[in-house]
């Protein structure tokens, strides 16, 4: 069968409108022409012009880590909204490594920073339309213009419109009549300072729909009627313009059809049809009231639409709230994500896949501030099973993206991907299979970071406890012989002295001459008979004994066992342990040690130091044996 063709699209938060209905428009076109559809995706929004909030740089190294996901092998063409992107340094280092792929890239609506092929949304001829309409259908010659940022390209182009459109027309251009909104509230003080300046506009028309809202609004709080004292015109033509009293008259922009057309340049680069560098889409004029025209304003259930989203909004939230209650209780990883499933269906998420690093979820990673950044790595772990059969802990190279079936299914797949990070580590990501394009959204977004904070939390507590249970074995362990130190013994015997049932056994231990193997071979060699023995008594007993150098040549060993004569056999077995190592050892000198053990049956009155006592009278009577044999 023939491989289906792949398109990935590279996109910061599309839970704008912008964002999201380009988005759609190239998952509409992918559907009809059964191309496999990616959609690689940001959380958090690119910073605003002329906004002061900087992104820390562990988000922002947070949020751009999943565009290393893209596996540039299996894709056959790339579509960036390169005038979304986190950055303009994301933009570069991907068109680069597409490049290096021979993979077609195609930028939208980024005519700043241009690949090799481009789809613009044309802001001019939208202009144009916008102002020729106010002087050829309503007769209007004093009409004011407010801009976003002053040599930003998209009001500057909006601007040249503007004046296009007046000279056209035979109408001078007045300096006086232009102010500069910064795409936001500023739009209210320039509207107030045209009001306030004695030659109130006939007609205002804005670069957005935001700062057309906040001109009305100081429009209508002077007293002054929109159309009938000054007509007010916007652009984008965002779902808000019909919303607002009176419906706002704009322009809006081709998303549906640019993100088709980016689609459409890629089959063409495909079939290697000669294929222009650029290609331009045009807006359409959408009338509306706030320009003066006669429009029937359609009832849109604003408060039907209105409490539904409220409900939808409370519906979240207890949801979040639930999960949120459950996390802290979760033991395993594995419990953590499974309390996202609710939310994954309240998102209606046909399939889900939480994937985690596997050097995070195997406790490799160092959330330490001084530690590097950790990035992506090459293996995930899938950590949730929503949607699909895959079993929890399943262990995937992230160049397959998911541990399932991509490629190759019945229809050709939608599937996206977002990032979850915390501090200095990029945690995994989310690949999911959403029922329609609506973007990530900000419930997404906040459910998202409440997982990742909450993930990030587990597993930093998780490495922090590792780090305190390597301290604690430091603190209980003997340095020489790997064993316990009479602190370990002290910390782990009195458990097996509560057993209920069976016989519970201390074993006493002492290294047989010592001091002359001291004298002669220095401590170099009673330091190697002190550890052999203690390797000795360690192999011999139950696996589940607790074994501890107690002392300079002294061993103390206790175990639960279902047997009374466990014992003996442990001990008999030291004494074998030791005669094999000096038959083979090569060594000058012998090394042995004589046992004493105590046994009793579980429940009994006796202390563990009187089962001390009792062991240690029993191994000094083996030691005087020995020494009598010996002479």
């Amino acid at each position: 069968m023939k491989k289906r063709k792949a398109v990935a699209v590279c996109v910061t938060s599309y839970n704008w409108e912008y964002e999201s209905r380009v988005v759609e428009g190239i998952r509409r076109k992918c559907a009809a022409d059964d191309i496999d559809l990616l959609v690689f995706s940001n959380l958090m929004t690119r910073p605003e012009l002329g906004s002061d909030r900087i992104m820390p740089e562990n988000t922002m190294r947070g949020e751009i880590e999943i565009y290393n996901l893209i596996n540039y092998d299996v894709i056959d063409g790339i579509v960036i909204l390169g005038d979304s992107m986190i950055n303009d340094d994301v933009t570069h280092d991907i068109a680069e490594k597409a490049k290096e792929h021979n993979v077609p890239i195609v930028n939208v609506n980024n005519p700043e920073n241009p690949l090799e092929y481009n789809v613009f949304l044309s802001d001019k001829t939208a202009m144009e339309f916008v102002v020729a309409h106010l002087i050829e259908e309503h007769g209007l010659k004093k009409i004011n213009f407010i801009g976003g940022f002053p040599g930003n390209f998209q009001t500057e182009e909006r601007l040249a419109a503007y004046k296009k459109a007046l000279e056209e027309h035979g109408i001078p251009f007045d300096e006086k009549r232009v102010a500069y909104g910064c795409f936001w509230k500023k739009a209210q003080e320039c509207t107030a300072e045209f009001l306030d300046s004695g030659d109130i506009p006939e007609a205002i028309v804005c670069a957005s729909d935001t700062m057309a809202f906040f001109c009305m609004d100081e429009i209508k709080s002077r007293g002054l009627r929109i159309p009938e004292d000054i007509a007010v015109t916007g652009f984008d033509g965002i779902a808000d313009c019909e919303r607002y009293r009176p419906t706002l008259t704009s322009v809006r922009r081709a998303f549906l059809t640019a993100g088709a057309e980016a689609v459409s340049v890629l089959e063409k680069v495909w079939s290697g049809e000669k294929t222009p560098q650029n290609a331009e889409v045009e807006a359409e004029l959408v009338i509306n009231r706030s320009c003066g025209c006669k429009v029937k304003e359609v009832d849109n259930s604003f408060y039907n639409k209105f409490y539904d989203e409220r409900d939808h909004t409370h519906e979240f939230d207890y949801r979040v709230v639930e999960m949120n209650t459950k996390i802290p209780e979760a033991e395993t990883a594995e419990e953590l994500f499974a309390s996202t499933k609710k939310l994954a269906a309240f998102f209606g998420l046909l399939e889900l896949y939480i994937c985690v690093c596997e050097d995070v979820e195997k406790g490799r990673v160092k959330f330490r501030r001084d530690s590097g950044f950790t990035g992506l790595g090459e293996n995930a772990v899938s950590m949730l099973t929503f949607g699909h059969d895959i079993p929890t802990g399943t262990t995937f190279p992230v160049k397959e993206l998911i541990p399932n079936r991509l490629f190759g299914r019945e229809k050709a797949v939608f599937m996206a991907f977002v990032p979850f990070y915390f501090r200095n580590c990029f945690l995994g990501y989310f690949a999911f299979r959403p029922m329609k394009v609506e973007g990530s959204g900000e419930l997404f977004l906040t459910w998202t970071m409440n997982i990742s904070n909450n993930a990030g939390t587990f597993y930093m507590n998780k490495e922090l406890q590792n780090i305190a249970d390597e301290l604690r074995n430091i603190n209980m362990t003997d340095p020489l012989t790997g064993i316990c130190n009479r602190r370990g013994l002290n910390t782990f015997a009195p458990e097996i002295l509560d057993s209920k049932s069976g016989y519970i056994t201390v074993v006493c231990a002492d290294v047989d001459g010592l001091k002359p193997i001291n004298d002669t071979y220095g401590h170099e060699g009673g330091d190697n008979a002190i550890t052999v023995t203690a390797q000795a008594i360690k192999s011999s007993m139950p696996h589940n004994a607790v074994c501890a150098r107690t002392g300079g040549d002294e061993f103390c060993a206790v175990f639960r066992s279902e047997s009374a004569d466990e014992a003996a056999k442990c001990v008999a077995d030291v004494d074998k342990y030791l005669e094999k190592y000096n038959e083979m050892s090569g060594l000058p000198y012998k090394v042995g040690c004589s046992c004493g053990y105590a046994t009793v049956p579980c429940g009994n009155s006796m202390t563990m130091e009187d089962m001390i006592k009792a062991a240690d009278k029993n191994m000094y009577s083996v030691k005087r044996e020995r020494k009598t044999v010996r002479r």
